[in-house]
């Protein structure tokens, strides 16, 4: 029998987005129901074992067969890596902590000069295992880690509010940037304090290292924030508007009297400061906020789908090897993750298409397949989210929609039907599958300039 999760098959049945997956199946091994995908080429193929071996066909074509993975030579030499963000240290600190050296060149004058102190969250929802569990594995110390987030507050395009909780947190707060406290700054320590070395204002091409964590090259998804100091009570906020985040949502985050305000968009980048202005005024009809001290900046999110995460002999980690959730843009927990398995195929030897394919390929793909259906919702499937999400525990909830199935797997496929890869495609990716994107004319990630320039 096959059965949907409860998350995104649960909504489906609430209301009709543009694209829908409808499906039925009987309860006996030999019995078939049937499966439509709207709005796709795949309408009409049999809910069977048929569709699920098509399925798994494509996206193994996605990723290259599995007979031709290469594996690695375990190696007591020198390991170098490129980019000294989350990926890059958590590979340095993994293979510290195995006995191996490691040498982190970073092209940036210090870690985290891409972001602000901006607010960010550490999902804790898309596997069982707690998050401080992937950092004990890695050894790092999770300093850097706010509080526990289980509570939060969502809001649709007609500002109705649905307060959601959970009994385990489904997030952490953590702070970015090169400031003392912030995720970068912890890492660093850490790093340096196992022996790594870490050389800024060093830049390495792919060909020169054995792991290339340069974080992202072009914007798959775009996000503008504003980071101030505030007056205001501590907070956890999101909006669903497909009018002022197009494809994504608005997020207001406070904490102890620090704020971050953004509005990330997956659709009509090109509207990104119109958007989060709209987004900021939206939730000052919320609640109002005192703004101090203010500063702003924007990041680009990656996705892709390669063949093979080698370039050559190079291993790809984090965003520069398109790792991200495509659904919610959460990428650090993939960040984290893809550096400590470069760390284990460099030292034990194995393939590291083949670590990260059981540890996260299937989550990545079904991200894939729920982005698909999240960006055909509209606002009243948007409505229809938030409702269901304070319905019953939020993490279980996110867990639902984060849960590899083969209904997003179907998903899937139907995305990279509609999604095709443009041939002026500019990720510095081994053949790969990824969206077509406008990226020129976009604002440069990193820290805005202030008005009347820098000083």
């Amino acid at each position: 029998m096959v059965a949907c999760e409860e998350g995104p098959a649960a909504l489906l049945a609430e209301v009709k987005p543009s694209v829908a997956l409808e499906g039925a199946a009987a309860s006996g091994a030999d019995e078939v129901g049937e499966a439509r995908i709207h709005a796709v080429t795949l309408s009409g193929l049999p809910w069977s074992q048929k569709l699920l071996a098509a399925v798994r066909a494509a996206n193994t074509a996605a990723k290259g067969p599995l007979c031709t993975i290469a594996t690695v030579e375990p190696s007591a030499q020198l390991i170098r890596i490129a980019g000294a963000g989350p990926a890059g240290l958590s590979c340095a600190i993994a293979l510290a902590r195995r006995g191996r050296r490691a040498i982190v060149s970073e092209a940036r004058a210090t870690v985290g000069a891409r972001f602000t102190g901006d607010l960010q969250v550490l999902e804790d929802f898309s596997e069982e295992a707690d998050v401080r569990e992937l950092l004990d594995e890695i050894g790092i110390e999770g300093d850097f880690l706010g509080p526990g987030l289980t509570q939060a507050e969502l809001f649709d395009a007609k500002l109705r509010r649905t307060r959601v909780s959970s009994t385990r947190p489904f997030a952490h707060f953590l702070k970015r940037g090169p400031e003392e406290g912030t995720l970068d700054s912890s890492l660093l320590r850490q790093a340096r304090a196992s022996g790594v070395e870490v050389r800024f204002g060093e830049r390495r091409e792919p060909e020169e290292v054995d792991v290339a964590a340069t974080g992202p090259r072009v914007p798959d998804g775009l996000a503008r924030e504003m980071t101030f100091r505030t007056e205001s009570p501590d907070r956890v906020q999101v909006l669903f508007d497909s009018m002022r985040a197009p494809g994504g949502y608005g997020y207001f985050f406070a904490q102890g009297g620090y704020a971050t305000l953004g509005c990330a968009v997956v659709r009509d980048l090109k509207r990104i400061d119109r958007c989060f202005e709209m987004c900021a005024k939206r939730f000052r009809e919320i609640a109002d906020y005192s703004v101090s001290e203010e500063r702003t900046g924007y990041s680009y999110m990656n996705f892709a789908i390669p063949e093979t995460e080698r370039s050559g002999s190079t291993l790809l980690a984090g965003e520069a090897g398109g790792f991200q959730d495509y659904l919610f843009g959460l990428g650090i927990r993939y960040a984290m993750t893809t550096g400590l398995l470069a760390a284990i195929s460099l030292v034990e030897g194995k393939s590291y298409d083949a670590l990260w394919e059981e540890r996260v390929g299937a989550k990545r793909r079904s991200s894939l397949g729920a982005r698909l259906l999240y960006e055909g919702l509209g606002d009243a499937g948007l409505a229809a989210f938030a409702r269901r999400g304070g319905r019953r525990d939020f993490r279980n909830f996110l867990k639902g929609w984060s849960r590899p199935s083969f209904a997003k797997e179907a998903l899937a496929v139907a995305a990279r039907a509609l999604w095709r890869r443009p041939e002026n495609c500019r990720h510095a990716l081994p053949d790969h599958w990824c969206r077509g994107r406008e990226s020129r004319d976009l604002p440069a990630q990193g820290p805005a300039a202030p008005p009347g320039g820098w000083a």
